[in-house]
């Protein structure tokens, strides 16, 4: 179980708008994160990533058909 007393500092992520093909891998994984909202790629909702939902964003990142995103140090 994760120590709630831990604290990591927050990532970036970036959708890399070239790669996106929309399909949804993403938002089901991580909904807090990542946004279908109506624009021509996938929106990143946050400008930085609070530790509770940085696992979801690596899941995210790793099953994206095009690798389309980027977790920025």
């Amino acid at each position: 179980m994760d120590n709630p007393n831990l604290q990591v500092d927050p990532m970036k992520v970036i959708v890399d708008e070239q790669r996106c093909i929309r399909c949804g891998f993403c938002e089901t994984i991580a909904p807090e994160v990542f946004s279908l909202d109506g624009s021509s790629h996938t929106h990143v909702k946050m400008e930085s990533i609070p530790w509770h939902l940085q696992d979801l964003v690596f899941q995210a990142a790793e099953e994206c058909p095009e690798h389309a995103i980027r977790v920025l140090d």
